[in-house]
């Protein structure tokens, strides 16, 4: 009899340790981005500040072959609606011979909504300088074929971009 009591005392130990364990991440604290738990988008602090940041953030895509297609000034969009905010720019960058490659075939055409790819440059309320952008390469490891190895190759080359730009600034 205290043989069985030990074994349901266990296997309900058992149970309760994996209804523990299968919680609701809501129950938790979120992971911040960059952490290992938010692997999906990267960031990186500047040593500089904001503007400095910014324009070498341009200059290196350029000097990469890359294409600025645009920029949004976020803080600046929303102060006309009442909002202040501290500088948040997201700006889109292309390279042709990496979206050529995606658009040149209607199979392909579903990461159109990916292109072009985004980085974001802000500022934190503590005045700090971040670069953010998706984990592309991650984001490859979810796709296969040629769409994964035209993420992966972008990202990389991009991820090079924002190194080049940091190691200008220190």
């Amino acid at each position: 009899m205290q043989n069985l009591f030990h074994k349901t005392l266990i296997a309900l130990s058992f149970a309760a340790g994996i209804t523990l364990a299968s919680l609701p991440a809501a129950a938790q604290t979120p992971p911040q981005p960059g952490s290992p738990q938010a692997p999906m988008f990267l960031e990186d602090t500047s040593p500089a500040n904001f503007p400095r940041t910014l324009d070498a953030f341009r200059e290196e895509v350029k000097a990469a072959g890359w294409t600025i297609l645009g920029e949004h000034n976020m803080a600046g969009i929303l102060s006309t609606k009442g909002f202040t905010l501290h500088p948040v720019v997201v700006i889109e960058v292309c390279s042709g011979k990496y979206s050529a490659r995606l658009l040149a075939k209607d199979e392909y055409r579903y990461v159109v909504s990916m292109i072009p790819c985004r980085v974001a440059i802000y500022q934190t309320s503590a005045g700090k300088v971040v670069i953010s952008r998706m984990n592309t390469g991650m984001f490859a490891g979810m796709l296969s074929g040629e769409v994964a190895e035209v993420m992966r190759l972008s990202g990389s080359e991009m991820e090079a971009v924002i190194q080049k730009t940091l190691a200008r600034l220190k």
